[in-house]
């Protein structure tokens, strides 16, 4: 700007002079009084490292929960007398072979309680959820994310990456939000280690 203002290029090599000390002198003090540690600490840029904690986090480093697995040829009734017993909400479905075919939750069989016309004629595959959503034990944070967004589920089934009929287990919301926070966590007292 000084030698735009003055026409001459004669000032640069004072100004350049000038701004280095003035850079090197005042170092510990800022015009930015609210200025943040870093960008990890700024809202503005809190997107930008939400996907990419989740995306380096995997399915596996989050502990799953072993659920009783229920029998696709159970009656409606059989499940309502299994469900008071259990303290999961989430029940995955089996076939005969042991293999997974869906996912039904309490809230799936809660309109069915009291109408017992319907306990002896329904089965497990009248109330499962219409469309089976599940995770690789090799997805990352963010696909599970996305996964439980889709059918609004607090509960997925985990499976083999090679083999979507082989439970390992259930990967709760909680859980998979749980390790992201230890993450950033962990990344903000790196940040905070290195300035």
């Amino acid at each position: 700007m000084v030698s735009e203002m003055t026409g001459d290029y004669k000032l640069l090599l004072p100004t350049m002079w000038v701004s280095t000390l003035c850079y090197l002198m005042c170092r510990r003090w800022t015009l930015y009084v609210k200025q943040l540690p870093s960008r990890l600490d700024s809202p503005a840029h809190r997107g930008d490292f939400l996907i990419d904690v989740l995306e380096g986090i995997r399915v596996r480093d989050v502990p799953l929960k072993q659920r009783q697995t229920v029998s696709e040829s159970l009656t409606l009734g059989e499940v309502l007398r299994l469900v008071p017993g259990t303290r999961q909400n989430y029940f995955p479905v089996a076939d005969a072979a042991n293999r997974l075919v869906g996912i039904f939750s309490v809230d799936d069989v809660r309109p069915y309680f009291y109408d017992e016309t319907l306990w002896d004629l329904a089965d497990v595959r009248d109330i499962m959820t219409t469309r089976l959503v599940t995770v690789t034990s090799d997805d990352d944070l963010n696909t599970a994310i996305q996964r439980f967004t889709e059918l609004n589920l607090d509960e997925l089934p985990v499976v083999t990456p090679g083999d979507a009929g082989q439970l390992l287990g259930m990967l709760r919301r909680k859980d998979a939000i749980g390790v992201y926070n230890e993450c950033l966590l962990k990344l903000k007292q790196a940040t905070l280690e290195e300035t």
